[in-house]
């Protein structure tokens, strides 16, 4: 294989993913034109926006740090107030997720030819879970895939100052990656140790340190610094001994959990699990699993992106092995995977691309017309749909739970969580006189609360 196809295959897999961050884009904004975003996209926009003023948001009751250690956040401030759009976060969680190729290019490049690399490489493209993260509302997780990947082929490379940098990125996303590395650093002492290779057991050493420290900083130092005085909130999934919502909840036995395992690998053919390497995607698997409420195992959430990374070099490992055995079976799987993928994402997509997209609509126009004309700095309570739109006004909450003066509810929504919580005791507050409906427009009702 020339060098020339090389350097060609590794052009070629930057313009796919170029092009991935440009549909991912595209998805994303009509999602959010047509107001089907959820309030995780109004959480992030309040926060960021806030970057001067303690990375607060209403959801949170406070700093975002007294939920998660995210300081890669603050990268993303300076594109949402340039546009004052959360659009702004919508091109960088797609640009995020299109990130995770080139890495898996150079992995696969350094043990397979220059086109079946290529064919390896974007099968992640066509991958439904990670189709479910870069669809799904802004999240930090969504940083995680490309950084371990980047993490892992410097590591891969033995390019150790590199390394060094995507380490910290990564340990900048979410205190869980302080786990998941630690564990990671963990199979790396081991791993270079036994080929005797010290660099490698300097680095994974260090790693393994410095992970268990940003752990311990962010509980022990930086929650309290950001305001926190109860315990922390996501603790709540693996409270197995206080479930509560039967809705939310599911029992350990639950089908949903190893259909999600099927979920993940068999898109892969279950390549990745010829792979030593997917050892390192099982802590974030736990992660999900244990978890009693079953969203953290639904496929094209967010939560998949603390595995798909290892999940994905595995992959590209166990395709090199089998190539290495096998050439030509190994060149077709490749093709099926891509095949199987893309099926997939029609036919079973977890990204539910029939729900959330479709052509603006009239009501659509005057709810950007009401939306456009509410006072600056309303105290509002509203719903996911209205709340992502209004992020960068710090006075606006979901719910009813801030009591906040007024309230407004796009009745077209009558099916939303919060709309079925909210309309009801709207409702009957207008009959009692604690609510006053101050206008209406095709649904859209604005509501003041009278005490």
């Amino acid at each position: 294989m020339s060098a020339t196809t090389g350097r060609g295959g590794s052009g070629r897999i930057w313009m796919f993913a170029a092009l991935y961050a440009l549909v991912s884009f595209a998805l994303g904004a009509d999602r959010y034109v047509t107001y089907h975003s959820g309030s995780d996209l109004g959480l992030f926009t309040q926060s960021i926006a806030t970057v001067f003023h303690g990375f607060t948001n209403t959801t949170e009751n406070g700093s975002h740090f007294t939920f998660h250690f995210s300081p890669i956040l603050y990268l993303c401030a300076p594109l949402l107030l340039a546009t004052r759009s959360p659009l702004a976060l919508i091109a960088i969680q797609a640009v995020a997720c299109a990130l995770v190729a080139p890495p898996l290019y150079l992995l696969a490049r350094r043990r397979l030819p220059a086109g079946i690399a290529l064919a390896v490489a974007s099968v992640a493209l066509l991958y439904p879970p990670l189709a479910g993260v870069a669809f799904g509302d802004f999240h930090e997780n969504a940083f995680a895939p490309a950084a371990t990947l980047w993490l892992l082929w410097a590591v891969d490379a033995r390019r150790w100052p590199l390394a060094a940098f995507f380490l910290a990125v990564t340990l900048s996303i979410k205190e869980d990656q302080a786990v998941l590395l630690a564990a990671a650093a963990a199979y790396g002492l081991v791993y270079f140790a036994r080929r005797g290779e010290r660099p490698g057991v300097v680095f994974s050493g260090a790693a393994l340190v410095v992970s268990l420290a940003v752990f311990a900083l962010f509980f022990g130092v930086i929650r309290k610094l950001a305001g926190a005085q109860d315990a922390w909130a996501p603790l709540h999934f693996y409270a197995w001994d206080r479930i509560v919502d039967a809705k939310g909840s599911a029992p350990w036995y639950s089908i949903g959990r190893p259909a999600y395992f099927l979920e993940a690998l068999v898109p892969l053919l279950f390549v990745c699990l010829g792979s030593p390497l997917f050892l390192l995607a099982l802590p974030g698997f736990a992660e999900c699993l244990f978890s009693h409420e079953s969203v953290t195992y639904t496929m094209g959430t967010h939560y998949a992106a603390v595995w798909i990374p290892y999940v994905l070099a595995a992959f590209v490992l166990g395709m090199a092995n089998l190539y290495a055995k096998r050439p030509r079976p190994a060149r077709i799987l490749a093709r099926v995977c891509l095949v199987l993928c893309a099926i997939n994402l029609v036919f079973a997509s977890p990204t539910h691309w029939g729900h959330y997209l479709g052509a603006r609509t009239a009501h659509d126009v005057t709810l950007d017309r009401v939306l456009a004309t509410l006072p600056r700095d309303l105290e509002a309570g509203t719903h996911d749909e209205i709340y992502a739109h209004l992020g960068l006004d710090p006075h606006i909450s979901l719910g009813l739970a801030r009591k906040p003066r007024y309230v407004l509810i796009d009745t077209s929504f009558a099916h939303s969580y919060w709309v079925e919580q909210m309309l009801p005791v709207v409702t009957q507050g207008v009959a009692s006189g604690s609510y006053k409906l101050i206008s209406d427009q095709d649904g859209i009702a604005l509501y003041q609360r009278l005490r």
